[in-house]
């Protein structure tokens, strides 16, 4: 069998690069015999070994479709990581989808399934999703919530696989991760992971963490992370408005925040250094998040807001869902995790269940019967 990924790939920072990059690692592990080849967005590394390549060849900005379907002529399955911001909602890619050879099973992953009513552009992300769907043979998503729009949108079940975001699973010992960042040896550590964007609610952490301090005096936020590239003015505004939040509490001794970019070799330290991992965003997307899955991976409690992005979570814990902007429940939670042993036992225990059962490996053996699954869906 020969696998052809459409994707953005490595060293590109994209979250759908990482996510294709850990799903053929997955892949060469249940399957070493299965070939793959990733048709590249340039910007990724050429690589050529045995049963896998990577061609870089086509570009978000211009006509994409010759270049792509040129590289899928040998293959079984053409499989497209799709997110908006990547193909945007022109004709390039339906004519990919319409004009791959009819022997091709074609796939997509719809990672952002985004509805009407929270779109700047009204029903163009939900029209487009529904026509690719159609033209494509099986569709993946992540969340059950993505698999009702996909539904309501007259999508076959038949057609729809639910298929969770993989899990990397990793063990980094807490004192060496926190001698690598040059943080406290003793107390607790919050972390909040990746850019630092309004929707992600830094100034709602920051109000928690005035709380707990009154009952736990040691207990840190380390935030890893820092203004995206193309941050916006506003984006900048707010991170000055967070910083003067943190001076009027007097907070700046209980805040790490170097606010600079952490390259992926750190990523299992950031999380092994913590004692919980903190994702209070307010956003109504429909997608799956990688950060969310690489805390759960590290074995880390993680307190979510109750949203459509973090719905796996009630897998774990439902308690660990609270209510978006809610700075008390978070302190709460916080002080309930490190101050009750039997219930952070708990959480642990159906942490690690979920990791092992949303492995890397566990869902490329779903990927895989999928690919091996006969017939096509009209």
């Amino acid at each position: 069998m020969k696998i052809a990924y459409v994707s953005t790939y490595l060293p590109q920072r994209c979250g759908i690069a990482t996510y294709t990059n850990y799903l053929i690692q997955g892949l060469q592990q249940v399957d070493p015999e299965t070939e793959i080849r990733v048709i590249a967005e340039q910007g990724a590394s050429p690589i050529k070994q045995k049963r896998f390549e990577v061609l870089p060849c086509w570009d978000r900005n211009e006509d994409y479709v010759k270049a792509i379907l040129q590289h899928t002529k040998d293959v079984d399955i053409v499989h497209i990581q799709h997110e908006y911001s990547i193909y945007k909602f022109d004709e390039r890619l339906p004519s990919v989808l319409a004009k791959l050879n009819a022997s091709v099973k074609k796939i997509i992953t719809a990672h952002c399934v985004r509805p009407s009513q929270f779109s700047e552009r009204g029903a163009v992300d939900e029209n487009f999703t529904k026509k690719i769907a159609k033209l494509a043979d099986k569709v993946i998503v992540h969340l059950e919530s993505q698999e009702r729009i996909l539904n309501r949108l007259g999508i076959p079940p038949q057609k729809i696989y639910l298929i969770p975001h993989g899990t990397e699973l990793s063990q980094a010992q807490k004192q060496k991760s926190r001698e690598r960042f040059g943080l406290p040896s003793e107390g607790k550590i919050l972390l909040m992971f990746g850019f630092v964007k309004r929707h992600k609610c830094m100034h709602v952490v920051v109000q928690a963490l005035g709380q707990i301090l009154e009952r736990m005096p040691e207990v840190y936020l380390f935030v890893a992370g820092g203004l995206a590239p193309t941050a916006s003015k506003q984006e900048k505004d707010y991170i000055e408005a967070v910083k003067k939040k943190i001076k009027e509490l007097k907070l700046e001794k209980n805040i790490i925040f170097p606010n600079r970019f952490f390259p992926n070799e750190d990523v299992p330290y950031l999380f092994g250094a913590s004692d919980a991992v903190l994702f209070p965003y307010y956003e109504e997307d429909r997608s799956a998040s990688g950060s969310f899955h690489l805390a759960l991976g590290a074995k880390k409690p993680v307190i979510a807001s109750r949203i459509p992005k973090f719905e796996e979570l009630k897998n774990v814990c439902d308690e660990l869902l609270i209510l978006p902007y809610n700075s008390s429940g978070i302190a709460k939670l916080v002080l309930r995790l490190f101050e009750d042993p039997e219930f952070e036992t708990y959480v642990l225990r159906r942490t690690e269940e979920f990791r092992q059962k949303t492995s890397w490996q566990a869902v490329a053996k779903k990927h895989l019967e999928l690919y091996q699954r006969r017939g096509r869906i009209p």
